[in-house]
């Protein structure tokens, strides 16, 4: 991008953009206090004006890391303000929300992903953020209107979910083709920079859509980013009929999951999400075993569901939400992307995919051929026996079921000729995923949330039993299985990586 101006050294711009930055704060307060400004018009004026300055980042800044430090420093500030109460002028009262701190983590992720792949979807992607998010609250609390809907937590409006997405449409149509004509990226002729506002426009209205606490800052920027790069790179490939394939699949993949009852609506909606970039960044490689995954392990959660007839303790069922979708599918989706941005160059991004997988899939089969046994489970820590369910309870038969399903995910990639036949890989991308399943059994069992209902004094993991909340008995309160999940899968991508240092 051209410099506007050429800063002799590019640590006072970064201070320009510093200051700057904290001015449209301090004129939230001074709006608030003054003249009655509701705390959720100052924040939108934050939110907007930030957004806005931060694109114009390329043309003040060659490099990336006076911007890496600019996001990590509002990252950190906004989440101390927001725990102490402060600076109410950019976080709202009315409700909770943590908008302001997924914000600049946002941004960050950009700088990281796009600042030298292409600065026009960085911009792009932040001037979504700034406008059609603005537009989505302004129309949708504006407007009077009943036609509400809840996709996960947070409700949403109709007028306010059309309004995002006409506002993400123009400002694609708009600031696309503007920027790149100031860059080297790809220049889009009418007909494909349409089709790929239409896309981006679809995707980024549903991952705004399913939001909760303002989560929709991280999600629906992330989305837009990905789901521009993913249009220009199929279009440069020849490839648009395949990623409208992957994207028409990924709609019958999460609603099939849903008439089934395996997913919740949220389930289903981020199960959409998750198909159409897993499949759109790594194709059949990334597609067959995360097919392999989901079907096989909804099969069993439904067959195990039919087998036990004693109540578990987990407060979990078999109908999935879309945080349990992430828990299990999020790790391995960040390697997908990463092996994707990487230009498919680096094998061992994918099989680290594959490994995180593996632990997933471990974790689950482990469950669910465990409520097969006849003796209940007993603590990993311990040896005592320990109710069915219990976060960190083992059998032999579920050890047996999580090797069986840390060995299925390799042996898929292998069938459809996405991983060789070369042994050590294969066998370390196995036993990644076992072992990643055996640290979350130890972390269910050690630092997991447990509970104790008030009422009939069962262990339980659930935050209400017979009709009364629970009390908290072990762990930390906020640790509950769902990070307990993302934790054992990123732990089998971490073993493998470890092993593949000390073997290739």
């Amino acid at each position: 991008m051209p410099l506007f101006i050429n800063f002799p050294n590019e640590w006072i711009a970064f201070l320009c953009f510093f200051v700057i930055i904290l001015s449209f704060i301090g004129m939230a307060e001074i709006a608030r206090k003054v003249f009655a400004l509701s705390p959720e018009l100052s924040r939108k004026f934050v939110h907007v004006m930030v957004g806005v300055l931060v694109s114009f980042a390329p043309f003040f800044l060659k490099t990336s890391l006076p911007v890496i430090l600019l996001g990590l420093i509002f990252a950190i500030l906004n989440y101390v303000a927001l725990k102490n109460d402060s600076l109410k002028g950019m976080h709202t009262t009315e409700r909770v929300s943590y908008g302001t701190v997924y914000f600049p983590i946002a941004f960050l992720l950009l700088v990281l992903m796009f600042w030298e792949r292409n600065i026009v979807i960085f911009i792009v992607a932040m001037l979504i953020l700034a406008f059609a998010d603005t537009a989505a609250t302004v129309i949708g609390e504006g407007v009077n209107s009943t036609r509400t809907f809840v996709l996960w937590r947070d409700k949403k409006s109709w007028p306010g979910s059309i309004a995002f997405f006409i506002t993400t449409f123009i400002v694609i149509l708009i600031a696309y083709p503007l920027y790149a004509s100031l860059s080297s990226a790809d220049m889009l002729s009418g007909k494909h920079l349409l089709l790929m506002a239409l896309f981006v426009g679809a995707m980024t209205s549903i991952a705004e859509a399913v939001s909760k606490r303002g989560s929709d800052n991280l999600s629906l920027t992330l989305t837009a980013a990905l789901g521009m790069d993913l249009y220009i790179y199929n279009m440069n490939a020849d490839t648009l009929l395949i990623l409208a394939g992957w994207t028409g699949f990924s709609i019958l993949l999460g609603y099939g999951a849903y008439k089934l009852k395996s997913l919740s609506v949220s389930g289903g909606f981020g199960a959409f999400l998750l198909g159409v970039f897993m499949f759109g960044t790594g194709g059949w490689h990334t597609m067959m075993p995360l097919i392999g995954f989901f079907v096989l392990s909804s099969l069993l959660s439904k067959v195990a569901d039919r087998k036990s007839e004693r109540e578990s303790i987990s407060s979990k069922g078999s109908k999935r939400d879309i945080v349990q979708v992430y828990a299990n599918g999020g790790i391995p989706l960040i390697f997908a992307v990463l092996w994707y941005l990487n230009n498919f160059q680096s094998e061992w991004l994918y099989w680290a995919f594959l490994a995180s997988l593996a632990a997933a899939t471990a974790d689950t089969w482990e469950t669910e051929i465990g409520s097969f046994s006849k003796m209940d489970p007993v603590n990993i820590l311990n040896g005592q026996r320990v109710s069915p369910g219990y976060s960190g309870g083992v059998s032999l038969i579920g050890t047996f079921g999580g090797l069986l399903g840390a060995s299925i995910i390799p042996l898929i990639a292998l069938l459809t000729g996405s991983l060789g036949m070369d042994l050590i890989p294969i066998l370390l991308i196995s036993l990644s995923g076992f072992l990643g399943s055996v640290i979350d059994s130890l972390l269910g069992a050690s630092v997991q949330a447990k509970f104790t209902c008030s009422v009939c004094g069962k262990p339980t993991e659930k935050l209400s039993h017979c009709g009364e909340v629970t009390i908290h008995a072990s762990g930390y309160s906020w640790l509950d299985n769902d990070w307990v999940n993302v934790a054992g899968t990123l732990s089998g991508a971490c073993i493998f990586m470890l092993g593949y240092y000390l073997f290739f």
